[in-house]
């Protein structure tokens, strides 16, 4: 039932009106948790409805909850079914994931090396709850927290450098289902414009973090699923933007310094702020910082 608590930790660090803090249950390419200082400032100040349709790890949408303690109704969406599945999960079955993640945990340090490929490797039909630890368990033991998969579909990230990753945060999952059951939250796994083209309205709050646009042919990465993000993408991104600017949203997208990014967005130049941002996805350490990312708003 909504607003039921089903499971509790007893390290839960609670807010002031009762909810726990929490963070993102997995790692994401892309995660924003390095510019909340910077989104911190751009936020409205009020809004009643929020909208993160490329949810990824959610980070801007526990930031909102946990740190600012802001109240709203959310709709957060993603294509990545089996993301949004694990969020579904994470609220209505926490006991029973965090048994099959504990599960996941043990067989992996038992070997490590062997039991990621063997789980990468299942293609057996699996309950939501099943694959929802799957998810989670590879996830924390890939390389970098990719979400990468092949033209079939097939998720094939190889292994992470990690002495003891840990698959089964057990106060986390908790204190996340708690807030996730103690506020109006919705979950979809839809395309972006399936929700933006019908569903905000006038004051809404909408995060837009799509896949970057590329800074260079050799750092094209955008398979989160097995579809693209292509540059068409982004200039539908951008007229999407455009009709909710008129329809009276208040919007904040992040993407990637570049040329076509500038050129989609010189409207709002007024509002864009440039910051530094490192980009973890990298192989190589050196080449991770020095990037320059733009923060584009619609709003003073």
């Amino acid at each position: 039932m909504p607003g039921q608590v089903l499971y509790q930790s007893n390290n839960a660090h609670r807010l002031s009106d009762g909810l726990p803090k929490c963070y993102p249950f997995v790692k994401w390419a892309g995660g924003k948790s390095q510019l909340l200082s910077h989104l911190d400032d751009l936020i409205p100040k009020n809004f009643s409805r929020y909208f993160e349709p490329f949810l990824g790890g959610g980070a801007v949408f526990f930031y909102l909850l946990s740190k600012k303690n802001t109240r709203f109704k959310a709709f957060l969406s993603d294509i990545n079914e089996e993301l949004i599945n694990s969020f579904d999960i994470v609220k209505n079955n926490v006991e029973e994931l965090i048994k099959d993640l504990e599960a996941h945990q043990r067989k992996y340090n038992q070997s490590p090396r062997e039991y990621y490929y063997e789980l990468r490797a299942v293609t057996k039909s699996l309950n939501k709850i099943e694959s929802a630890g799957r998810f989670v368990a590879l996830n924390k033991t890939c390389y970098n927290g990719l979400y990468r998969v092949n033209t079939g579909g097939i998720f094939n990230v190889p292994m992470g450098r990690y002495k003891n990753p840990l698959i089964c945060d057990h106060s986390n999952l908790t204190n996340i289902s708690m807030v996730l059951q103690n506020n109006d939250i919705h979950f979809a796994s839809i395309d972006y414009k399936t929700i933006l083209e019908t569903k905000p309205r006038e004051g809404d709050f909408i995060y837009l973090d799509p896949p970057y646009n590329p800074i260079n042919s050799t750092s094209n990465f955008t398979s989160y699923t097995n579809n693209k993000f292509s540059e068409k993408d982004q200039i539908e991104l951008s007229e999407i933007f455009n009709k909710l600017h008129d329809r009276k949203c208040n919007i904040l997208l992040s993407n990637s310094d570049t040329p076509l990014i500038r050129e989609l967005y010189h409207g709002y130049a007024n509002y864009t702020v440039k910051i530094n941002a490192l980009r973890a996805i990298n192989s190589k350490g050196s080449k991770r910082t020095g990037h320059k990312e733009l923060l584009i708003r619609n709003y003073p």
